[in-house]
């Protein structure tokens, strides 16, 4: 009886992580398949290359980098016990802080010097509802920052602050919906479908996505032969 319900827990994790890998590489097929930028695919998922235009008219809050766009965040970190009938401590995290430069709305520039066009981006979309992976620095200290004293808690034992930022003449990446505005201004957002992943990136980083989902891919293979190795075990003593 035992190996008749081992038997069947496994045949319900290989089905639901197959599934699982199937969808995976949906994404993938649409990542490598994604259409360059083109005025006439409105309402569809692109891929636009481009300079950002805008002036450098901010500084990182606090490293200084003088950019275009910058986003911080702060995170608490702690420990505490946990939950019985576990032993030791775990570690608790938790974002306190998160600010974005005054501009978040930047234009990109992509073409030739004959042929220009320009696409807006706000790049906070991004931030909250795809990825972003642009310029970053992490810090960690057991002191809160001096200008952000008032989320002082005496429960927190160290803080880390991340900063993202980019600068003008930067070469962005976006993975997107292209759009036109009521103002018939032509825009880039994130799609908010899991099939269709939408990220912004500096042009080095545009293979860390892909990546990441290669190696999802890859592991998720290794777990199937697995399940199905016990599948087979399980059946020969059915």
């Amino acid at each position: 009886m035992l190996i008749i319900i081992v038997l069947i827990l496994l045949v319900i994790f290989f089905i639901r992580l197959y599934l699982k890998n199937q969808f995976l590489k949906k994404i993938r097929r649409h990542l490598f398949n994604i259409p360059a930028f083109d005025k006439g695919l409105i309402d569809c998922y692109v891929r636009v290359s481009g300079s950002i235009k805008y002036e450098n008219a901010f500084y990182t809050p606090i490293s200084k980098y003088r950019c275009a766009f910058y986003l911080v965040k702060i995170l608490a970190l702690w420990q505490t016990k946990r939950k019985k009938p576990a032993k030791g401590m775990e570690e608790q995290k938790k974002v306190i802080f998160k600010t974005v430069s005054p501009l978040t709305q930047l234009e990109l520039s992509e073409g030739t010097y004959n042929d220009i066009d320009i696409i807006q981006v706000d790049i906070s979309e991004f931030v909250e509802k795809a990825t972003c992976l642009l310029m970053d620095e992490t810090t960690e200290s057991r002191n809160c920052p001096d200008i952000y004293k008032t989320l002082y808690n005496h429960k927190y034992q160290k803080y880390k602050i991340l900063e993202s930022w980019c600068c003008q003449g930067d070469k962005i990446v976006v993975y997107g919906k292209l759009v036109k505005t009521l103002d018939g201004l032509l825009k880039i957002k994130p799609t908010e479908l899991a099939a269709f992943p939408s990220f912004i990136c500096l042009e080095p980083f545009e293979e860390i996505p892909l990546n990441k989902l290669d190696k999802k891919i890859s592991n998720n293979k290794i777990w199937l032969i697995v399940y199905l190795i016990g599948i087979v075990f399980c059946a020969y003593f059915v």
